[in-house]
């Protein structure tokens, strides 16, 4: 099997998402919280190319691991929203990046929420499993490490 050559438009890409928590339920003025998570995608990177990597894509919540319940749904959108535009295989048809090609960090930063304490932050590398139509079925989430460094964002 031949295997395409995929090109890309390397950079550092920054957004916020939004997403919905858990409870839907309205506050006493009729509102329902919305809440943001900041989105790094890394394409192209130096530490990525060497480890064969294309992307590596950091999900950052300042909340407790809400993201967990809704990562493979952000994940599938990431990729309809952006992956299009910054991937080319061929002219006329949808870039495949391959799954190992992409990396999923996960990345709680509650030292933003008590002060600048970073010793309780936590970063963990998410890897998934696809079924035949290519939506994620289950996530492992690998080891928790606290950052001892800078965070990603």
């Amino acid at each position: 099997m031949k295997q395409e050559i995929i090109h890309y438009k390397p950079g550092i890409y920054r957004f916020e998402w939004p997403y919905l928590g858990g409870s839907l339920v309205p506050n006493d003025k009729g509102e329902v919280t919305v809440y943001k998570c900041d989105v790094e995608l890394r394409v192209g990177q130096d530490e990525d190319i060497r480890e064969r990597r294309l992307i590596t894509v950091v999900v950052t919540s300042m909340l407790p691991q809400v993201l967990k319940i809704i990562l493979n749904t952000l994940q599938l959108k990431f990729k309809i929203a952006f992956f299009d535009q910054i991937f080319i295989e061929k002219r006329w048809e949808k870039p495949v990046v391959p799954e190992d090609g992409i990396r999923w960090i996960e990345q709680h930063l509650y030292s933003k929420q008590n002060g600048g304490d970073a010793s309780h932050d936590l970063l963990s590398e998410v890897t998934m499993e696809w079924d035949s139509k290519r939506f994620a079925i289950l996530i492992h989430l690998g080891s928790q490490f606290q950052s001892n460094r800078a965070s990603y964002i």
